[in-house]
């Protein structure tokens, strides 16, 4: 089945009713055996990784950011001028996704996250309206005290639906940004005008932010892992519409080097999937689902490596350096609101 078979099937499904949970399920199981059967007659590649890594999400969080009043708000967004969405993409590579020590593809993950998106109630705000998202960032023990952080906290933000307005909790009081002229462009787009306007398809999104992301060292392959960033920070920080959530989800199934984990994963006291891309060479970003309904919950930081960040601290393979818990995210009529 081609983009323009399914396309087409989604136009024409609107004026019916909607198939029952059986026929659901029988749908989705013969999807993924469709999958399965595509990749196992595909040739393999081997994982690629970086030794350097855009920090997108994770930077910001480890360095305490998330504390101080509107840098909560913009971690892991670099702005930028002139985000044009003319500009021709990239010559990618190829997209072949790598299989997993297990045999299996992030592919049927991504697959199964964008299906649970698209049949995610939603009603689209208008200009006046915010977007309300609510984190919860977790640091072990041992890790909170050897930074000096702590434990648990909440981050709590607002961005105006037509991006010209911010706001967040600071301390348990309510800090609001003077109104703009014109919404700040920044990667990934925060605003919802900017994001409900990015390409509707999985392909073109991801060839997008390769354009987009800040252009450094590393060629196409630093390019992935910084639009890796943006596409999970684009999920982890907005509201997003149930079709642009589920075009970011597979475009990320398009990203090389992007793998599932064969350990058991507990996130925040629940099973859950991890799928993540490593980065500098020793962490893990991780993008976790339920692993029933495959709702996107939240990402991790995962240490794959011995080691020493810049202020002395040790970090030790297999701990988990941070956790960002999506409590969640909604559109509400103030800053403030909550419901």
């Amino acid at each position: 089945m081609t983009n323009d078979d399914i396309i087409a099937l989604r136009e024409g499904w609107s004026e019916v009713e909607r198939p029952s949970l059986d026929a659901q399920n029988r749908a989705r199981a013969a999807l993924l055996d469709r999958i399965a059967e595509r990749e196992a007659s595909a040739p393999n590649r081997s994982e690629q990784v970086t030794s350097r890594g855009w920090r997108l999400p994770g930077w910001a969080w480890r360095s305490g950011f998330a504390t101080i009043g509107a840098a909560a708000l913009v971690a892991g967004v670099v702005t930028v001028g002139g985000l044009d969405q003319s500009i021709p993409p990239l010559s990618t590579q190829p997209t072949q996704q790598p299989r997993n020590v297990q045999g299996g593809s992030v592919t049927q993950v991504f697959e199964l996250a964008a299906m649970h998106a698209e049949n995610e109630s939603f009603t689209p705000p208008r200009p006046d309206q915010w977007t309300y998202v609510e984190l919860k960032i977790v640091r072990p023990g041992q890790i909170a005290e050897r930074k000096g952080q702590a434990r648990s906290e909440t981050n709590q933000s607002w961005v105006r639906a037509d991006g010209r307005q911010q706001a967040w909790m600071s301390d348990g009081k309510l800090e609001v940004a003077a109104e703009v002229a014109e919404a700040r462009q920044s990667m990934p787009p925060q605003d919802y005008a900017a994001v409900a306007a990015l390409p509707t398809d999985p392909q073109a999104l991801l060839d997008w932010m390769r354009a987009h992301v800040p252009s450094s060292q590393g060629g196409n392959a630093q390019r992935d892992v910084q639009s890796y960033g943006a596409l999970e920070s684009m999920l982890r920080d907005n509201v997003l519409s149930p079709g642009v959530k589920a075009t970011a989800l597979r475009a990320l199934a398009l990203i090389p080097g992007v793998t599932q984990s064969t350990e058991p994963v507990d996130f925040n006291g629940r099973p859950a999937i991890a799928v993540g891309m490593v980065q500098d060479g020793w962490r893990r970003e991780d993008i976790l689902f339920d692993p029933t309904t495959h709702e996107y919950l939240g990402g991790r930081t995962l240490v794959v490596k011995d080691q020493t960040l810049p202020e002395g601290i040790r970090l030790k393979k297999g701990e988990v350096e941070v956790e960002l818990i999506r409590i969640t995210g909604k559109i509400v009529n103030a800053p403030g609101q909550t419901s």
